[in-house]
């Protein structure tokens, strides 16, 4: 395009977004509003900004739901490279690479890399988490009611300060917790030593099994035994690992690690769930 007449930037680039980009012929440039409406384009006086077309989130995420292999439900928008098999299956949406097969499953918003594997009503509500639909109880509201699931935590320490594992080694990423329910668990937990005190491959075995009630407040009382499966002196590794509450609104495998030694932890969390739509 030409400069206009009077004019010494003119416009380079139409963004996605709808914003034009100027030039001075070097440079990229802001326009003020009597350059961007000479050249026919809209500015917000807002935002300062000099626009082709209003940009629609909506329809972006739209162009998002892609490569999606469909022949069971329905994926909402931002939903990429997920495979949904059965019948009445949903993602909520800016999810991908997720897999569900049976009916009447759905996978939460932002949830990505999991599994829903069978059966019907299941809901996946962490990443990476491998669910098997327990039916519902065949309710109409019957979503995640009953259900079994696998969930991957993991994090590393330096000392024996009680560490909190992250799920999937997200950020600040835990198991979510379940309003009206009883929720039984099993995590295996192994720490191996990666360097510092005692000898690069010790490690610690501990297995706990219980079962946590929350309240529709999302209030917590835990009962749960803990077993060294490896006893510290076979393994030259004292360990300890305990299920609680991280946040108001999730929890996880807690492991205590020892003085300045490196420990890579990993848990494999099972959880079996019963969850009333009565309230308590």
């Amino acid at each position: 395009m030409d400069y206009k007449k009077g004019f010494n930037i003119k416009p380079k680039q139409v963004l996605r977004t709808g914003e034009i980009r100027f030039t001075d012929g070097t440079n990229d440039v802001i326009p003020n509003q009597l350059a961007c409406e000479a050249y026919g384009y809209t500015y917000d006086t807002a935002t300062g900004t000099c626009s082709a077309f209003p940009f629609n989130s909506t329809l972006q995420r739209k162009f998002n739901n892609i490569l999606n292999n469909v022949s069971g439900g329905a994926t909402e928008n931002g939903t990429k490279n997920t495979i949904l098999n059965g019948q009445e299956n949903t993602t909520k949406g800016d999810n991908f690479n997720n897999i569900i097969n049976g009916e009447k499953h759905q996978i939460e918003n932002n949830i990505n890399n999991s599994n829903v594997l069978s059966g019907s009503f299941g809901q996946a509500e962490n990443q990476g988490e491998v669910i098997l639909g327990g039916g519902g109880f065949n309710e109409v509201l019957g979503l995640g009611l009953s259900q079994q699931s696998f969930i991957q935590q993991s994090n590393k320490t330096t000392d024996n300060t009680e560490t909190a594992l992250l799920t999937q080694y997200l950020p600040t990423t835990y198991i979510q917790k379940v309003k009206n329910s009883v929720i039984g668990f099993e995590a295996n937990v192994i720490g191996i030593n990666y360097g510092g005190e005692g000898e690069v491959g010790q490690y610690g075995y501990v297995q706990l099994t219980g079962a946590v009630q929350f309240t529709n407040g999302l209030a917590s009382t835990y009962h749960q035994t803990s077993t060294h499966i490896v006893q510290s002196g076979h393994s030259g590794m004292n360990i300890s690992a305990e299920m609680k509450d991280v946040t108001a609104t999730s929890f996880g495998v807690h492991v205590t690690g020892l003085s300045e030694t490196r420990i890579q932890w990993t848990a494999s969390v099972k959880l079996w769930r019963n969850q009333l739509q009565t309230t308590f």
